[in-house]
């Protein structure tokens, strides 16, 4: 019996075949307008409009420690910063040789007045800066603030002045590119003009290199003055006392018979380097240049390229190497690559399912068709809407790809199948579109809302997920559109009412048709019948299905929270290895860059067998860092994890040094769960003591396996204590003394002197043998307020103290942090002792505890697991009400919600059996997954009604869905699987992104789902219905007692 159709289900497909000229002209219209827009559309590597509410201050001072750091740099610049609109939270970090202050805004803020106001607000604490701390950045986090081109550069280490020369003839030319905003030098100080002190002539001369910095600042000046009237005009007049060259700073009088040079040395150079960079076994600099906000990324990387060839042609630049560390034009390029590649194998994956299922050329290719048609017109969206082809996007349409033929799917063949049963072409035509239109269109909007609770997250997680929505939903509403008009009009041209002779070819093609139809009867069509009898059967049994089924699902869920994890990316992903060098304190960087170079030449030696394109390192006194390339990531037939081992495993060994590899410095172990204990105060000395009280007591309680030690433990420092009983005697200001020996040390600055339009810095200090060790600051001489000078070590006395390596703050409170290792399975115990410890200890006065005690799964997914777990559950409900909304009850979706369940239980033996974990794309897959397993049932139920409308019997009507709609499930959801094949396959891509998670969740989720479904939902479908009735039946019966 077939069901009826009302008018607005006939609407769509008579329109289709009544006005075939119009629906050929949107056809044609659809692909010039998407071929247009393809062409046109900007391709970028991060979405335009990406702005988090996030900004960072930095700024370096030369060699200061951190107490100083935050007393000169950070606590100006946070009273001045906190004052700025929209500000949430702010954080501080302070180190040798540089602060920064981090500032998060409340959503929503307009981070270009933020910035604006962040700028103005530096203004005003510059006056409280030191003088040589003239240079503050502000990084404020966007797309254009990530390189659009990275160029590595090696050089010979005997070159008299690198930095000119890479600036004059590599950089300078670069800027010039039409595009390109600016080109940063990072690796290669910019040489300075150094006055070194011959400490033994200055004091001979009764000289003091206090006095000498301060007149020789007073000498080198540029000020604004005013303005004057000359010759009828007003002028500005400005008072210039700048060094004009060497000879004039070098032939400065000091005192009436002492010139400078008699008593310094005057030389332009670079200053002393605290780290080192080398690639390939050569010193490097890295090039990191940034384009202009509104211009093409893909042009200006191929006008960077191409001036990169010329510039290796060039003579003067022969002794420079240049090599391409990052090209985004090339990543997006390959992104781009690899998703055509996918839809080009997922679509004849789905073309060959569809054939082996239709065995009908014709409409298989018009199938396949809705797969390019409707990519065309999610990018015609995209472009008109002002949206660019980046990785999120290009992620979105490659994760459409195996979605999109599934409304046609069904649609065709229903068709088909009304027409093998006797009906016309038009008859079947107009009634299978608009039989099966409501279920499609259920089926459709399903997987769009699921992206709806996207848009109520807030902050970044929202931009993101939204730009990988955006392609996803568009093209799905176009493959219904295109299932809704376009299919109809196409089967009905190309069905024929009977089969026409032919030759040979035909022949041949009959014959090979044959063999599929009884392939089909022996696997797929034997199943069916197989599931029908199964059917009955259960629909017979139904409280043993649903026993059976809680069964599976919680042993399944037990399996997966102790072996599933949960990761940011897979190892698989790294294009390279990556290994964290931590050295023991008390190394000078002559010593730890000849350790350095052991480590690289073992990089050399295990080159080949690795398949590394190169290698670079970094390293300070103290740590550093090496990095190797695989020659292609996606080909490598050798995975990080295991060249990690063998690198490490090469790597010389020395007492003291440590290796962490990916995260470990900063997380440990994957999977360890610790407790974070937080304290707070005000003075950094006081917290560091007080955490080292702690660490007894709380590496004993039951359960804490120990302190999570840090990568990089407190240096050890000097503290020269200045006695005020004797500095008020002799009239010295202590801030005298602190200054000579910042001077003596560090050095001055004395401004700038300008030739050949450069600024070059100018900077005081005594020469490296006069500031070697702690006898010789002790005899600096420091300026009395009799006129006379008193050694340095008459007026202070030396402690030795346990420094800080940083000084963290949080909202103007100085915080540290207890990281606890918690024993597996007894986390929970843990926390609670911990917690009750904390209540019954007497801190220091000024010290208290956090408001609350940190909880972190290191390797983990922490709080935006949370996020999506909500956001799935909330996919759910939406599901369900839209189900309910177009099926007219609220019984029935719940039927078809059993599916989701079911389909975990895939995800969760897809891992485990593939050995992958769950990674954040698979958390995604997860939402995707949610609003695609319930098609399946959807379709089912939706006949199921139908045919119950018509008059057949409940038992009758689900046996009858069940094999009318095995075929087209079948269908729908191996094409899905099939298209998601070469996703899962593709491997790590240029970008850094593994589909590999994302495509298992997908097939695996898939698999079990549709394989039960054709059981699960009709068994539920009764139950459910049962139950509705029962329940309206109790609630009829009590309101009648209550009437009567």
């Amino acid at each position: 019996m077939t069901p009826k159709l009302n008018r607005f289900e006939e609407t769509l497909p008579r329109f289709s075949l009544g006005r075939r000229v119009s629906v050929l002209v949107l056809l044609a219209s659809l692909v010039v307008v998407g071929v247009v827009s393809t062409v046109g559309i900007p391709l970028e590597l991060i979405p335009a409009g990406f702005s988090p509410p996030f900004l960072a201050v930095q700024v370096p001072w030369r060699d200061a420690p951190p107490q100083e750091v935050l007393e000169k740099i950070v606590l100006p610049l946070e009273e001045e910063l906190s004052t700025v609109r929209g500000l949430d939270s702010q954080f501080s970090m302070s180190r040798t040789g540089f602060g920064r202050v981090f500032m998060n805004f409340k959503n929503g803020t307009d981070m270009d007045v933020a910035y604006r106001e962040v700028r103005d607000r530096i203004e005003r604490a510059r006056v409280r800066l030191p003088d040589d701390a003239d240079r503050i950045f502000i990084r404020k986090e966007d797309a254009s603030s990530i390189p659009v081109y990275v160029l590595g550069l090696t050089y010979d280490p005997e070159m008299g002045d690198p930095y000119r020369l890479i600036q004059r003839e590599v950089v300078m030319r670069i800027e010039r590119l039409e595009g390109v905003a600016s080109v940063e030098i990072n690796g290669l100080q910019e040489p300075e003009i150094f006055i070194e002190l011959d400490r033994q002539r200055t004091e001979a001369s009764g000289l003091n290199i206090y006095q000498i910095a301060q007149d020789l600042g007073a000498d080198n000046f540029t000020m604004a003055s005013g303005d004057v009237r000359w010759g009828g005009s007003k002028l500005l007049l400005r008072s210039v006392a700048r060094f004009t060259d060497l000879e004039s700073i070098r032939n400065l009088q000091i005192s009436p018979h002492i010139r400078l040079s008699d008593i310094a040395t005057v030389e332009f150079k670079p200053p002393e380097r605290k780290f080192r960079i080398r690639a390939n076994s050569q010193p490097a600099v890295a090039l990191l240049i940034l384009k202009e906000g509104q211009a093409n990324t893909i042009e200006v990387a191929r006008r960077i390229q191409a001036e990169v060839d010329a510039m290796l042609q060039r003579p003067r630049l022969q002794s420079i190497g240049m090599v391409p560390l990052f090209d985004q034009g090339a990543v997006i390029l390959e992104s781009l690559s690899t998703l055509l590649d996918a839809g080009k194998i997922g679509g004849l994956f789905a073309a060959i399912v569809l054939f082996f299922f239709l065995r009908r050329l014709r409409m298989t290719l018009i199938i396949a068709l809705c797969i390019p048609l409707s990519l065309l017109a999610a990018l015609a969206v995209m472009f008109f809407a002002g949206e660019s082809l980046n990785i999120l996007s290009l992620l979105g349409l490659m994760i459409s790809v195996g979605l999109l033929v599934d409304n046609a799917v069904v649609v065709g063949e229903n068709i088909h199948r009304l027409h093998a049963g006797g009906m016309s072409r038009r008859q079947a035509a107009i009634h299978g579109a608009g039989e099966i239109a409501l279920a499609v269109t259920t089926a459709t909007l399903t997987t769009i809302v699921v992206f709806v609770p996207v848009s109520l997250v807030e902050g970044q997680g929202q931009f993101f997920l939204m730009r990988l929505a955006l392609p996803i939903c568009v093209a799905l509403l176009a493959s219904l559109a295109i299932a809704g008009v376009f299919v109809p009009l196409s089967v009905y041209l190309t069905l024929k009412n009977g089969r026409a002779a032919g030759g040979r070819i035909r022949v041949m093609y009959d014959r090979f048709t044959a063999v599929l139809a009884t392939a089909y009867d022996m696997t797929l069509g034997r199943l069916n019948d197989s599931y029908t009898r199964l059917l009955g059967f259960f629909l017979d049994r139904r409280l043993d299905l649903l026993v059976g089924c809680l069964l599976i699902f919680a042993a399944t869920m037990g399996v997966a929270q102790k072996q599933i994890k949960v990761v940011d990316m897979q190892e698989e992903e790294r294009s390279g290895f990556e290994i964290d060098v931590r050295m023991p304190q008390g190394l000078t960087l002559e010593e730890t860059e000849n350790f350095f170079l052991q480590c690289e030449s073992t990089i050399e030696d295990l080159q080949e067998d690795l398949g590394l394109s190169g290698w670079f390192l970094w390293h300070t006194a103290s740590h550093g860092e090496l990095q190797g390339f695989f020659d292609n990531p996606r080909t490598v037939k050798i995975s990080p994890r295991v060249a990690t081992e063998n690198v490490l495993e090469a790597l010389p060994k020395k007492p003291g040094v440590r290796y962490f590899t990916g995260s470990e410095s900063q997380q440990g172990d994957e999977g360890q769960e610790v407790a974070v204990v937080t304290l707070w105060g005000e003075d950094a000395g006081i917290l560091e003591e007080a955490a080292e009280d702690l660490e007894p007591i709380f590496t004993g309680i039951p359960g804490v396996l120990g302190l999570k030690s840090a990568a990089d433990p407190p240096p050890n420092e000097i503290a020269l204590v200045v006695d005020r009983e004797r500095t008020q005697q002799q009239q010295i200001n202590p801030q005298v003394v602190a200054s000579v020996v910042s001077y003596a040390l560090r050095g001055q600055q004395l401004g700038r002197y300008r030739t050949g339009g450069e600024d070059i810095p100018v900077r005081v200090r005594f020469r490296e043998e006069d500031r070697e060790n702690l006898n010789q600051l002790k005899g600096f001489y420091v300026p009395t307020g009799q006129g006379g000078f008193a050694p340095l070590s008459s007026v202070t006395s030396v402690d030795h103290v346990q420094g800080v390596r940083h000084i963290f703050r949080r909202d103007k409170r100085t915080q540290r942090t207890l990281t606890l290792e918690l024993e597996e399975g007894k986390e929970e115990e843990a926390r609670t002792r911990i917690m009750a410890v904390q209540k019954q200890l007497d801190l220091p006065e000024g010290v208290r505890f956090g408001e609350q005690m940190g909880r972190v799964r290191l390797g983990g997914g922490g709080e935006d697991m949370e996020g999506m777990k909500f956001a799935i559950l909330l996919s759910i409900v939406f599901i369900y009400l839209l189900m309910g909304f177009l099926f007219e009850s609220a019984i029935l979706p719940l039927s078809i919600i059993t599916t989701i369940p079911l389909a975990g239980i895939g995800v969760v033996w897809a891992h485990l059996a593939t050995g992958y974990d769950l990674d954040g794309l698979g958390v995604v897959g997860i939402v995707l997954l949610v609003g695609v397993v319930v098609n399946n049932g959807i379709v089912l139920v939706d006949y199921t009604n139908r045919l119950r409308e018509a008059g057949t019997p409940r038992r009758e009507a689900l046996l009858l869905a069940a094999e009318r709609r095995f075929r087209p499930i079948m269908m729908t959801a191996m094409t899905t699987i099939c298209g998601m094949v070469p996703v899962t396959l593709s491997g790590a891509s240029s970008i850094g992104l593994s589909y590999t998670s994302f495509g298992l969740t997908l097939i695996g989720g898939l698999t079990t789902a549709t394989l039960l479904t054709l059981l699960v939902v009709p068994v539920f479908y009764t139950f459910f219905e049962d139950l509705g009735e029962m329940s309206a039946g109790l609630i009829k019966g009590a309101w009648r007692g209550h009437g009567a």
